[in-house]
């Protein structure tokens, strides 16, 4: 599957991204890309593969240990307060 300019021109508006032309140039080819390799993919015999046929992950015996202590935490945070890690503010920031 091919992607031109006016495909990948309207899945960025889909996607809320303002583009100019040599990034819809290069989103195109990009996504050109990824759906020839899907399309590799398919091409490959999976028949008598069955995907759920894995074998459990293997996981160590879960015994109970005590925590690590607040002073030692405190000790190697890079902020800390009220016996909380201070991190700055990411969503509504101002």
């Amino acid at each position: 599957m091919n992607i031109d300019r006016n495909e990948a021109r309207r899945i960025a508006a889909l996607a809320h991204l303002e583009l100019d032309e040599p990034a819809l140039d290069r989103m195109a080819a990009e996504m050109t890309k990824i759906l020839t390799y899907i399309d590799q993919l398919r091409e490959i015999d999976t028949t008598g593969f069955d995907e759920r046929a894995a074998t459990e992950t293997p996981l160590r015996d879960d015994h109970p240990r005590p925590s690590t202590e607040r002073d030692a935490v405190a000790a190697n945070a890079p902020a800390w307060r009220d016996g909380f890690f201070v991190v700055p503010k990411v969503i509504g920031g101002e």
